[in-house]
């Protein structure tokens, strides 16, 4: 879980033009500048590089939540 983790950072990280260390992984998306447009592009850009498939629900709101969301889908899956 915590190699998805560093990717997700990762990957906001370089959306967003930050250094990763400046990503939070319990401030919300919304808090971080990001809105729905963004964060359906950020799943788009995690599903192709993570090659895993994500059905976001309203309650993945940090990215705390959208690894245990992602971990949940694997085991189910």
């Amino acid at each position: 879980m915590n190699d998805i983790k560093a990717n997700i950072i990762r990957i906001i990280a370089e959306y967003m033009d930050k250094e990763e260390a400046e990503i939070s992984t319990t401030e919300t998306f919304s808090n971080m500048g990001l809105d729905s447009l963004d964060v359906m592009e950020l799943v788009m850009q995690m599903q192709e590089e993570l090659d895993i498939k994500i059905e976001l629900t309203q309650d993945v709101t940090n990215i705390d939540s959208l690894v245990e969301f992602i971990g949940a889908q694997k085991l189910a899956g």
